[in-house]
């Protein structure tokens, strides 16, 4: 019990790094991607295929907030992180060295400093 209130202000500063990492993956990611029904990408999405509504969003996406945190959450769990990075690679809309970049800065600050500090909490 003495050591709950270290945990919540560990479970604060976890929300607020997810939080701050999926802002900045919604400033870079939002909206970029867009599939068919059939699963093919719309690289250039044409004004006619946005008036006609037949766009999905991928699975994982930074469209809104929910997602965005979880698409984070999911790669600080290292849970297919690779997936979600790779889907933003293969369409060749957004550098890859830009989203490598985020998602390695969001591994290393995630999986070391955080959970290190998990663990010197409860130790």
């Amino acid at each position: 019990m003495s050591s709950l209130k270290d945990i919540s202000n560990f479970g604060v500063l976890l929300f607020l790094f997810m939080y701050i990492f999926a802002l900045l993956g919604m400033d870079m990611f939002a909206n970029k991607i867009r599939l068919t029904w059939d699963g093919e990408i719309i690289a250039d999405i044409p004004a006619h295929v946005k008036s006609e509504g037949i766009m999905i969003a991928p699975r994982y996406n930074f469209d809104n907030v929910f997602n965005a945190l979880i698409v984070v959450f999911c790669a600080i769990l290292g849970e297919d992180w690779n997936n979600s990075m790779y889907g933003f690679i293969n369409p060749g809309i957004i550098s890859p060295i830009l989203i490598i970049g985020y998602f390695l800065l969001l591994l290393i600050l995630g999986n070391i400093m955080l959970l290190s500090l998990f663990t010197a909490i409860l130790l």
